[in-house]
């Protein structure tokens, strides 16, 4: 594309890309302004269309990446492995906002036995899983991905245990993605990303 451009756009006479101002030398001064123009302009497109192709294709990547991981906490959930959300989901110090305010986490070990109270205290009542079918998933920037949506437990025979609206805020961490923040809502309430 780019070489088409300047082979459409370009003086026949010139000879190199990076020819100077010599006027009597072939190009006056006119002519050599008007290359270097179109040099500066294609080369600021091909830039401009580059970060936004690679914004877009990081933002699909950041999305894809966090859906398998989502997917992957939810099978942990679902198997009682609160150690593993805990090593591989949850950052050490994540925030839960719930309506009676806001929670932090004080480490690995906290997240764990959060997680574990939860899973137990869901046990007792034969959880077997969650879905969050028609999440909202989008990255506002390169390192933040949400997930948001109506979540629905089930019961370990398949029926419907209970539904809660959910949005839980993924960030890149030097060891990979990891939930910072859980937000509880009603279920008609999703948080997203505007197109």
């Amino acid at each position: 594309m780019l070489i088409a451009y300047l082979s459409i756009h370009l003086p026949d006479k010139v000879q190199s890309v990076a020819a100077p101002i010599n006027p009597g030398k072939g190009l006056d001064r006119g002519e050599d302004m008007a290359i270097r123009t179109s040099i500066v302009g294609v080369a600021a497109g091909a830039l401009l269309i580059g970060l936004a192709t690679g914004g877009v294709i990081g933002r699909q990547t950041a999305e894809a990446d966090v859906t398998a991981l989502h997917d992957l906490y939810y099978g942990y959930f679902a198997g009682g492995r609160a150690d593993l959300i805990a090593a591989e989901i949850y950052h050490p110090n994540r925030m839960e906002f719930g309506s009676d305010g806001v929670s932090i986490s004080t480490g690995r070990d906290d997240v764990e036995a959060g997680m574990r109270r939860t899973m137990e205290g869901l046990a007792a009542r034969g959880y077997g899983h969650s879905e969050i079918p028609d999440a909202s998933i989008c990255a506002p920037n390169p390192g933040t991905v949400l997930v948001s949506g109506k979540v629905t437990r089930h019961l370990e025979d398949g029926s419907a245990m209970g539904e809660f609206g959910a949005t839980y805020i993924y960030g890149r961490t030097p060891d990979g993605w990891r939930i910072h923040a859980f937000i509880g809502h009603d279920t008609e309430t999703a948080v997203g990303c505007v197109d």
